[in-house]
């Protein structure tokens, strides 16, 4: 019959009305946020890996310097390739002393590493007071009386984390530094830098330049 609704036809919705949409919950939405995340870092770390932008990076952070003898070799708390290394230059006569500055028992540690290693313990300073990378530099001259516009220094530390050390060191007013990492760092480097050796160096350049991050907003470097 004429004005009839057709089989199978489902209600009809008022006009003008619209349709409401049905909300997601917030443990949705947190989990569209997290697959979001977890692709683009996937993306971002195999750009890395895939491409040389990881040895850019990587290249960025040098400023190691000739060496010429010093008055300090300053060791900042962290692995014992620092201790070796700097216990060799003071053997070597690259500096009149050494300073070991970490907190705590580690910092007398260092001092024992460094004597098993050759160094003279009578020229051997310690500071006992420093726990971050923005500490040491200033621990060391309220301490140690290290004059920053005076005195020359060498500063062993990781290559990764030379730049950002270094830049700590000036912005507390060192004027005369030169930057050292652990030798047999250097000579077990790879020469070519494939994409193994980019994915294992990876983790310490994302957390040095998250480091970076932290510390210019904090305004340490």
């Amino acid at each position: 019959m004429a004005g009839n609704a057709p089989t199978g036809a489902g209600p009809s919705q008022p006009e003008g009305k619209a349709v409401p949409r049905r909300k997601r919950s917030w443990i949705s939405r947190l989990a569209r946020v997290g697959e979001l995340f977890f692709a683009w870092s996937g993306f971002i770390v195999l750009l890395l890996v895939a491409t040389p932008l990881t040895n850019w990076l990587f290249d960025v952070l040098a400023c190691e310097a000739k060496l010429t003898p010093a008055k300090y070799i300053i060791c900042p708390g962290g692995d014992a390739a620092r201790v070796i290394e700097s216990a060799r230059l003071l053997s070597e006569g690259f500096g009149e002393y050494l300073i070991v500055s970490n907190h705590g028992p580690f910092t007398a540690a260092m001092r024992d590493l460094a004597v098993e290693w050759g160094a003279d313990p009578a020229r051997i300073l310690m500071d006992n007071d420093s726990v971050k990378t923005r500490h040491h530099a200033r621990s060391i001259i309220e301490h140690l009386g290290v004059d920053p516009a005076r005195d020359t220094c060498i500063v062993v530390t990781t290559y990764t984390h030379m730049a950002r050390c270094k830049a700590c060191f000036e912005k507390a007013g060192y004027k005369h530094l030169m930057m050292r990492e652990p030798r047999w760092e250097r000579s077990t480097r790879p020469i070519e830098r494939n994409w193994k050796w980019r994915f294992k160096i990876l983790p310490e350049l994302i957390y040095e330049y998250a480091a970076w991050g932290e510390y210019w907003v904090r305004g340490e470097v």
